[in-house]
């Protein structure tokens, strides 16, 4: 069995990154990489148990919140989303589930909001900026291309929370991380200045080596910045997922549905394809299915090379941990 990206961990430095890294391959062999400090030099170190801000990995757990309530017969990813949200405008009405999880809704990204910049950096509160999601002009038909859009799967939370009556953490909370194990996870909520997560070992995001002010409303956008999570829980979703024991079919979240442009092939990180909350293509030069994340003051990978059975969980509070941790393991190589 190629256990190569297990082995390559030892060239990581402690003191050029900051972050936690987990590699297990299928035979639960599990090797840990932590670098850095959750916040300056007196604070705890990181470690699989720290939380992080994990980005666009709330797109995949969306994924899956969507694929239940299909598989439990409350919707159809065909159906179009004013099934459920009748008052939408004209423009995004015939929009469905299917095209919004796979990014080829004709939704632009958050640079295409009039009134925000291209990366939020400090969104506005839920509300206001569902009405100015509401409010933009479609970039391009439905179904017409792929186009990133953060603002789509912002759609399909009030799509998720029409169906349940339910807040959308609520329903992640039990469909996905309950059933999981992941008990350091939450969505909707921002542990850091949270009373009740005094105890609670967090990473604060940094750009430039700095500690930033990391915006809490962040957390109340599913599907972007919703997400705060451990690397150790992480590895139980992946596990938990692939094992169906969260909803049958996730393989249809890997099915690579559209081809994306060519890109670097050289690449310690390659997406060639999209499915439905995840990329296809290559992690350090294996074929994998993979979620990045990136948000200000973070960035994260969860990954899948199913040639070797291996996982790859990166959560980092420095700007560009990820493609720092990718660069050196790829020059291991």
């Amino acid at each position: 069995m190629d256990t190569d990206v297990l082995d390559r961990t030892d060239v990581l430095d402690r003191t050029d990154w900051s972050g936690s890294l987990l590699v297990a391959d299928d035979s639960g062999r599990v090797v840990e990489r932590s670098g850095g400090r959750t916040d300056g030099p007196a604070s705890a170190p990181c470690g699989p148990d720290t939380r992080f801000q994990a980005g666009s990995i709330s797109k995949s757990v969306m994924t899956v919140v969507v694929l239940h309530l299909e598989e439990r017969g409350a919707l159809r990813l065909d159906e179009p989303i004013d099934t459920w949200l009748p008052e939408l405008p004209a423009a995004i009405r015939s929009t469905t589930l299917h095209q919004l999880l796979g990014h080829t809704s004709g939704v632009g990204h958050w640079g295409d909001v009039p009134g925000l910049p291209p990366v939020l950096a400090d969104p506005p509160g839920r509300d206001a900026l569902v009405a100015m999601v509401l409010a933009a002009p479609v970039v391009d038909g439905p179904g017409r291309s792929w186009r990133y859009s953060g603002p789509g799967f912002l759609l399909v939370a009030l799509v998720v929370e029409a169906v349940t009556g339910q807040p959308y953490g609520a329903v992640a909370a039990e469909v996905v991380f309950a059933r999981a194990g992941m008990h350091a996870t939450t969505s909707g909520t921002c542990p850091i200045g949270d009373p009740g997560a005094a105890d609670v070992r967090v990473a604060v995001g940094r750009v430039d080596g700095r500690p930033i002010a990391v915006a809490p409303r962040f957390a109340g956008i599913p599907g972007t910045g919703d997400l705060w999570t451990t690397t150790g829980d992480l590895l139980r979703y992946t596990r938990a997922l692939r094992a169906g024991a969260l909803v049958g079919g996730t393989e249809r979240m890997w099915e690579p549905r559209v081809p994306l442009p060519p890109s670097d092939q050289d690449a310690p990180l390659v997406a060639t394809a999209y499915g439905y909350g995840t990329f296809t293509g290559r992690v350090l030069g294996q074929e994998a299915w993979f979620v990045p994340g990136d948000n200000p003051g973070y960035q994260s990978l969860l990954a899948h090379l199913p040639g070797t059975g291996t996982d790859v969980v990166l959560l980092s509070n420095d700007a560009d941990g990820v493609r720092t941790v990718l660069a050196r393991l790829a020059e291991a190589g």
